[in-house]
């Protein structure tokens, strides 16, 4: 069987890759930019633009299934005109090439992002919208663009999943967690009573493998999370826990935002990202806890990997001595 995986040279996209090809899948991975390191044996590799069906069109051919990971995310310097270009105008002319090459199963990766803040938790699949900012917003209005195609959708099935915070060694914002409360630099906003719901890379490559080619997740959307929400609180303990370091500053949340917004206005000034930002202290104040017993009754979706022990794979992987150039 042969898939396609888009955004393949991201976090989530080299593990899906990796992921799918030990499970006996013949996987091209395609990226807007080429791959920075050797690719794995019998995985092809082509750059492209998801924006541009032309430039991939050869690679979706006699591909049975495709997961759409590609997307603008966290990308600071972007206009909003290539989010909008990406996350939804990209979306039609791609399922349509999709089913006319004879894809049987279109995955699209959507974000829990698009529920905002919860009202209600745990939330669920039918949580209503709420999009905060320009990424979700862009995922919640690319999920519209999607399931608008799916009465044109047949034969091709479309499946929508929406990931809750997919972490793991290489994931750029957890080793930053890691490091900073490693080194007891750790700054704690408010109380940290808001819960978040991470899960672990290997889980989430697991629950989509599931999917695939199930006629029953067809015109389905799932959320993908880890086994248990914690705090924020108690999620930065796991930290202090694994790394042995300690969070000794708390700073109000009312002083959090003055800096933020101080910190965005100097550095768009300069063309920067901020260090800290209005959009960051959501870690701290947004409620993102999720019932997975869709997807669990519906395809055996049962992650196992707790925040505890997925720090602790993420801190020894950072630990671990780099390999020596080669020449």
């Amino acid at each position: 069987m042969r898939v396609l995986v888009t955004g393949a040279q991201g976090f989530i996209g080299r593990a899906m890759v990796a992921g799918l090809h030990e499970r006996g899948w013949q996987v091209t991975a395609l990226d807007v930019t080429p791959p920075r390191a050797p690719q794995l044996q019998g995985v092809e590799s082509v750059t492209g633009d998801i924006r541009v069906v032309d430039s991939f069109r050869a690679a979706i051919e006699g591909a049975d299934a495709v997961v759409h990971l590609a997307s603008a995310h966290l990308q600071v310097d972007l206009p909003a005109s290539t989010y909008w270009e990406t996350n939804v105008k990209s979306l039609r002319p791609f399922l349509e090439a999709a089913r006319a090459a004879g894809v049987r199963h279109f995955v699209h990766t959507s974000s829990v992002g698009v529920h905002g803040s919860l009202a209600v938790v745990p939330g669920n699949e039918d949580s209503p919208f709420a999009p905060e900012n320009l990424y979700e917003q862009t995922k919640a209005a690319g999920e519209r663009e999607v399931v608008g195609f799916l009465p044109q959708a047949p034969p091709l099935g479309v499946t929508i999943v929406r990931p809750a915070w997919v972490y793991g060694p290489g994931d750029p914002r957890t080793e930053r967690i890691l490091r900073t409360v490693g080194r007891s630099r750790f700054i704690l906003f408010g109380r940290g009573g808001n819960y978040r719901h991470p899960i672990y890379i290997d889980d989430y490559v697991e629950g989509v493998a599931r999917l695939l080619l199930q006629p029953h997740t067809f015109a389905r959307t799932y959320v993908l999370a880890g086994p248990g929400y914690l705090t924020s609180r108690q999620l930065i303990g796991a930290a202090e826990r694994v790394t042995g370091g300690k969070t000794r500053l708390r700073v109000p949340l009312a002083l959090g935002y003055a800096a933020g917004l101080a910190a965005e206005l100097a550095c768009r000034v300069v063309g920067a990202s901020p260090p800290i930002s209005r959009r960051t202290l959501a870690f701290f104040t947004n409620q993102n806890a999720f019932d997975t017993t869709r997807a669990r009754n519906e395809f055996g979706f049962a992650p196992s990997v707790d925040t505890v022990e997925g720090f602790q794979r993420v801190w020894r992987s950072m630990r671990q001595p780099a390999e020596p150039a080669r020449h």
